[in-house]
């Protein structure tokens, strides 16, 4: 088993930068922005609409909805990925508007949906997640749509855990080594990133939680959780599934 090792509690504040987020762009191809997009306004129901995205990164989903018709606003707090949101919403002269903020703390108007995609929800303690989620609550009309997308459900990892994992894409790869903490349900993440002749090391963590937990959580911000899917085609969540995708309203 790969040893324990520090990772900060604050990991995410600075991890978002050029090379994280060029990884994160060579893994994840249009096919599946383009496939969560179509699961996103399955759910939420037909534009205009307005939707918040948060984190919203450099905007695939939130570009993708607001090509579709919908008004978004996007937070994240990488600065890096909102100048470049921007960018290609004012290229494009989409009705998307993007800020560099906390997702704990961004304000804006009241939105008909809020997405909030690709692990972040794992980032904090249970403090962090109540303020996350009261947040949302706050920024979502009463009858609106939450959707929330994570591969850190303790069903998903914890049956096909594995202590090292390999990918490889065109440019480079990524190694990383895996410890899984349960005195504190943080899963650790040691990684080397290789970007052509680049090399890059990077710690984080994400917590892992049930989804029971989480549905409580939710219910206690004010949302009732509609459906656990397991994919953008709404399979059901299972145990073992790899990710999750959850659908709740607010009250």
């Amino acid at each position: 088993m790969t040893p324990n090792f520090d990772v900060p509690a604050d990991w995410y504040e600075t991890f978002f930068q050029g090379p994280a987020n060029r990884f994160w762009e060579a893994m994840v191809p249009p096919e599946a922005t383009a496939a969560d997009a179509a699961f996103i306004v399955r759910h939420i129901g037909a534009a205009p609409r307005v939707v918040i995205d948060a984190p919203c990164g450099a905007g695939r989903h939130a570009l993708a909805l607001a090509r579709a018709g919908y008004r978004v606003i996007g937070a994240d707090i990488s600065e890096e990925a909102i100048a470049r949101a921007n960018d290609a919403a004012s290229a494009e002269r989409l009705p998307a508007a993007f800020a560099v903020a906390d997702m704990r703390r961004f304000a804006s108007e009241p939105a008909d949906a809020l997405i909030s995609m690709g692990n972040s929800i794992s980032y904090f303690d249970d403090a962090g997640t109540r303020a996350l989620f009261g947040n949302f609550a706050r920024h979502v009309k009463p009858g609106g749509a939450l959707i929330l997308d994570t591969g850190c459900c303790a069903e998903s990892v914890l049956p096909n855990f594995k202590t090292e994992r390999v990918f490889e894409f065109e440019g480079g790869d990524y190694r990383s080594a895996l410890f899984y903490d349960p005195k504190t349900s943080l899963l650790k993440t040691k990684a080397t990133l290789r970007l052509g002749a680049e090399r890059h090391d990077l710690r984080y963590a994400h917590r892992l939680v049930t989804t029971g937990a989480l549905v409580g959580a939710l219910d206690e911000a004010g949302f009732e959780t509609a459906d656990l899917y397991a994919d953008p085609e709404d399979a059901p969540f299972a145990i073992g599934a790899p990710r999750l995708l959850l659908l709740a309203r607010r009250r």
